[in-house]
C-alpha cells in the first residue's frame, strides 16, 4: 500500500501539471472567440507602446491599430496613494478624425466594428454595442477632430489599446503611469489676447500645473500663431477648427503651422501668469493662436487655443462725426449772422 501511494502521489502531480498547461493553453488561445483581430482591416500583430513614450501612426480609412501596453516594474507609481495612482491614456489626432477604445486585464481587444459600420446603406455608431471594451472616444460623430484624454485608476497592469479611423488619418499616442510628469494646462487652457498695437497682439496664459506636485515642472512654453483663411471655420464649438486643421493638439499645431512662432522659459511667467508678444500681424485679419505647455520630462499638452480678429484703428479725430457736423452748422451760421451784421453797419453809417 505504501509502494501505490508512493506511485500516485507524483502521477497525481504529473496530473496537476498536465491540467494547468491545458488551462494555461486554453486561456491564451482566444483565436476562436476574438475571430476580429484577425480582420483585414485590422493590424496585422499588435505593438507594444511603452511608458511616456508618444508613438505617430497614419491610419487608413476604416482601419485599425492594436496597442498593448503593461506596467509591471513602475514601484514608484504603484507606491503612491490611491488617488495618485491613475494611468494616462492620451489620444491626439494630427488630421482627420481617431476613436480610442481601451480594455483592461485580459483579451480581446476592443472591437470597434461591433458599434461603428461606415458601409454605405448600412451607417452606424452605437456606442452601447462596443464588445471588449472599457473606456471609449465619443463615436457620434460631436467631437469628430478632438483629442481623446483618459485619466483612469491603475488598477490593472495590462491593457488593451484599438485605435479606429473612419476616414484616413494621422494620430499621436501616450500611455504614461507616472502621472505627475504630464503638464495640465491652468485655467483648463483658456487663453485671452489683446491688441497692444496696430501690427502686434499679447497673449496671456496661466502656467501649467502638476498633479502629484513635486516629480516635475513645466520647463518652457510653445507659442504658436497662424493667420485663418475667411472660410476657415469651426465645425462645432467641441473642435478646434475642424478634423483637417486640427489646432489644439500638438501635432496638429505641428502639421499646421511653419514652426512655432517663439518658445518661452516657464521662469519668465510670474505669480502664474505668463505672456507672449506676437509682432507682424495684419489688420482686420482672423488669426488662430495657441500654447504648447512642455515639462521637463519632455511631454507636452496643448491648450484650448483661440481665434481672434484684428482690429486696430486710428482715431485722427477728437470727437465723431456727428459732433463735428453739428459744430460746423452752428459756426457757419454763427459767420454769417457776422457777415450780415457787418453790411448793415457799413450801410447805416456808409
Amino acid at each position: 500500500n505504501s509502494n501505490s501511494s508512493q506511485s500516485w502521489t507524483p502521477s497525481m502531480k504529473v496530473l496537476g501539471g498536465a491540467v494547468l498547461l491545458l488551462h494555461l493553453a486554453v486561456s491564451q488561445d482566444l483565436s476562436g472567440v476574438c475571430t476580429h483581430e484577425s480582420a483585414e482591416t485590422v493590424s496585422p500583430l499588435p505593438l507594444e507602446i511603452r511608458d511616456g513614450e508618444p508613438v505617430y501612426r497614419d491610419i487608413r480609412f476604416n482601419q485599425t491599430h492594436l496597442w498593448f501596453y503593461q506596467n509591471t516594474n513602475n514601484v514608484t507609481v504603484m507606491n503612491q496613494p490611491d488617488q495618485y495612482r491613475k494611468l494616462i491614456i492620451n489620444l491626439e489626432p494630427c488630421r482627420g478624425v481617431v476613436y480610442l477604445f481601451v480594455r483592461k486585464t485580459r483579451r480581446c481587444y476592443p472591437n470597434p466594428y461591433s458599434c461603428i459600420d461606415v458601409r454605405e446603406g448600412f451607417e452606424k455608431r452605437e456606442a452601447s454595442q462596443c464588445t471588449w471594451t472599457h473606456f471609449m472616444s465619443e463615436i457620434d460623430g460631436s467631437r469628430d477632430g478632438s483629442p481623446t484624454f483618459f485619466e483612469v485608476p491603475l488598477s490593472s497592469t495590462k491593457y488593451f489599446i484599438s485605435v479606429y479611423a473612419p476616414e484616413n488619418s494621422a494620430y499621436t499616442l501616450t500611455v504614461l503611469a507616472d502621472i505627475g510628469a504630464f503638464p495640465r494646462p491652468g485655467a483648463n487652457g483658456r487663453l485671452t489676447a489683446r491688441q497692444l498695437s496696430e501690427l502686434q497682439v499679447q497673449i496671456s496664459w496661466d502656467a501649467s500645473g502638476f498633479v502629484p506636485p513635486g516629480i516635475s515642472d513645466a520647463k518652457q512654453y510653445w507659442v504658436y500663431s497662424s493667420m485663418l483663411l475667411e472660410s476657415d471655420n469651426r465645425t462645432n464649438m467641441a473642435v478646434f477648427l475642424r478634423p483637417d486643421k486640427i489646432m489644439n493638439t500638438v501635432c496638429g499645431l505641428q502639421n499646421n503651422t511653419d514652426r512655432q512662432y517663439s518658445i518661452i522659459p516657464a521662469d519668465q511667467c510670474s505669480n502664474g501668469k505668463c505672456n507672449a508678444t506676437i509682432d507682424g500681424v495684419i489688420t482686420d485679419k482672423r488669426y488662430v493662436f495657441n500654447i504648447v505647455a512642455e515639462s521637463y520630462r519632455g511631454h507636452r499638452m496643448a491648450y484650448a487655443g483661440l481665434i481672434m480678429r484684428t482690429d486696430w484703428e486710428v482715431i485722427r479725430q477728437a470727437a465723431n462725426d456727428r459732433t463735428l457736423r453739428v459744430v460746423g452748422a452752428v459756426s457757419g451760421s454763427v459767420l454769417g449772422m457776422v457777415i450780415i451784421i457787418y453790411f448793415l453797419m457799413l450801410k447805416l453809417y456808409g
